[in-house]
């Protein structure tokens, strides 16, 4: 069996100390009930921010809104905001991006785009397409065109927003970019020995809309900036799940750096002022440690 008890952190509460705080700041978050979204949430709403939280409807998702309510009234931060969002259908995207268009009436500060699904199985989502490529990559690039506007309106209130993207070592080295696997061919993508390649093409996915977006919001000189992280390994449900699939028994959690030290990625896309638009930060090596940056562009396509 496997242990269910992380390894204590090591590096997440001097890193986390240290970064600037985030009052006045409205931080959008997917998949934020569990595993390295909550992680971000509440360490969000502890630095000050005002959290909007986008999951779908669950106990879990109840209890770590509960947990993040209590972090932002010890930090006097607004109370965080919870917003349903199913990943696996566009209608509910589009219905939570309204939502979000209309709490965050100062503009939105931080679109983070954490959630993500690994090694699943061939199904199409409500809309037809794979369940991978829905969860880490359309439903993210629906939200973030659909919430353009509240970005560029913080970009230009307070100078700057960031789109924060969560990728995967996975998504570099080959096969290139396969546009095979974006089409309406959920439930038809290889079956149960093509999940590895559906996850590492949605990774893929993930750092070339980070460039290209980059690209872009660089051309029409905008104040938003695109950035992509890695979590390298960590103690997540996502970590026990893949090896899992991978080696047909659980891997123990405290094995690996636990989930708080695998945030520090995306912790420091939303909260550094140091980064810049085009960066992609991770582990070292993908196996733990304090963030460095990776060279992004141009990602294998």
């Amino acid at each position: 069996m496997t242990s269910s008890k992380e390894r204590p952190s090591e590096l997440y509460p001097s890193y986390v100390e240290k970064l600037p705080s985030l009052a006045g700041r409205t931080i959008a978050i997917t998949g934020a009930s569990r595993g390295l979204g909550y992680v971000t949430a509440i360490t969000c709403a502890k630095k000050g921010a005002e959290v909007i939280m986008l999951s779908r409807q669950s106990e879990t998702a109840e209890k770590a809104l509960a947990a993040v309510q209590e972090a932002s009234a010890i930090a006097s931060a607004p109370s965080p905001i919870f917003v349903e969002c199913d990943l696996l259908d566009f209608a509910s995207v589009s219905k939570a991006a309204a939502t979000v268009k209309s709490v965050a009436s100062n503009g939105l500060d931080v679109l983070c785009c954490n959630a993500g699904i690994m090694l699943q199985e061939d199904l199409a989502s409500k809309d037809g397409y794979d369940i991978t490529i829905s969860t880490n990559v359309l439903s993210h690039f629906l939200l973030t065109m659909k919430l353009m506007p509240e970005l560029d309106k913080a970009a230009k209130n307070k100078g700057e927003a960031r789109i924060v993207n969560m990728s995967s070592g996975s998504g570099f080295g080959e096969p290139g970019f396969n546009s095979a696997y974006f089409t309406k061919r959920g439930g038809n993508l290889g079956g149960p020995r093509a999940s590895y390649d559906r996850y590492h093409q949605s990774k893929l996915a993930n750092l070339c809309f980070t460039s290209a977006l980059d690209d872009r919001l660089r051309a029409k000189g905008s104040n938003i900036k695109a950035m992509a992280c890695t979590p390298g390994v960590c103690g997540t449900d996502m970590f026990v799940h893949a090896s899992t699939v991978m080696r047909g028994t659980p891997s123990r959690r405290d094995q690996v750096p636990s989930t708080e030290d695998g945030s520090l990625s995306q912790l420091k896309c939303i909260a550094d002022p140091a980064v810049e638009s085009g960066d992609l930060w991770g582990p070292k090596m993908g196996m733990g440690g304090l963030p460095t940056k990776v060279d992004l562009s141009p990602p294998t396509v």
